[in-house]
């Protein structure tokens, strides 16, 4: 009698696992990347479901500053052609909030299975950052170490590949990686410092040279304005952004 019993529970398990339509998740690797992310997953066939990623990250230090800093400065000439030599990208502070739609594909019929989604992500950033600026100061030049505060939001969409497990109730998400590609829109730049209004006209312009030198803005895409309290770097048309979202782990509830 126990035998049956212990059978028959087991088989409602497996039959009410295969019913359950929803999924709510959270990313439980948030405290290591300070990036915090709620998921809601809806089922509608046995192979497609339409995911929803709600992501947000307080204004703090970039994990990984250093090493991000480097290869930052090794091989930062993107798409837009910005240099990185003399921006600090071990002091950035970043904070970032979005929302990325994701129709999801899982492979075979499997209970864990491997799942290929198309993308959306929409992204709000908040950011500031250290750069050095050389500034003209009565016939001597001067490197300046200035925060730059930036502000920038963008559309994209791409790929993500990762692997779900399943324990009836709980599950499992392993994202893998997730490249997306799509456009940058209402960026904004502000360097304030007091010596600027201290410079004359001429070191004015020497000083709007040597950024467009140093950081290789292309007028294609921004430009930069100079006066007496602050320096402003502002996007005249949609800038060419390329994104990837890394490693994630998301624990699941199912009903």
């Amino acid at each position: 009698m126990r035998f049956f019993i212990v059978l028959f529970a087991f088989f409602s398990l497996s039959t009410s696992f295969a019913q359950y339509k929803n999924s709510i998740k959270f990313n439980v690797a948030g405290p290591l990347s300070q990036l915090y992310s709620a998921q809601y997953e809806r089922k509608i066939g046995d192979h497609f479901s339409f995911n929803n990623t709600f992501f947000y990250r307080q204004k703090s230090l970039i994990p990984l500053g250093v090493q991000v800093d480097s290869l930052a400065k090794r091989h930062g000439v993107g798409l837009t052609g910005i240099k990185f030599q003399y921006i600090y990208m071990n002091e950035a502070r970043l904070g970032v909030k979005g929302y990325s739609p994701e129709l999801r594909y899982y492979i075979g019929k499997k209970k864990n299975r491997t799942f290929i989604s198309l993308i959306g992500q929409y992204e709000d950033f908040d950011m500031s950052v250290p750069a050095s600026l050389a500034i003209l100061y009565k016939g001597l030049v001067l490197d300046a170490k200035v925060p730059v505060n930036f502000t920038f939001n963008t559309l994209s969409g791409g790929l993500l590949i990762g692997k779900q497990f399943q324990f009836n109730r709980l599950g499992l998400d392993l994202v893998i990686i997730g490249p997306h590609y799509g456009t940058a829109k209402a960026f904004y730049g502000l360097a304030q410092t007091e010596l600027l209004s201290q410079l004359s006209e001429s070191e004015k312009v020497y000083l709007h040279d040597k950024i467009v030198e140093r950081f290789g803005l292309s007028e294609k895409y921004f430009t930069l304005d100079i006066n007496d309290t602050k320096a402003e770097i502002k996007s005249i048309k949609p800038i060419p952004y390329l994104g990837i979202r890394g490693f994630g782990v998301n624990l699941s509830y199912n009903f």
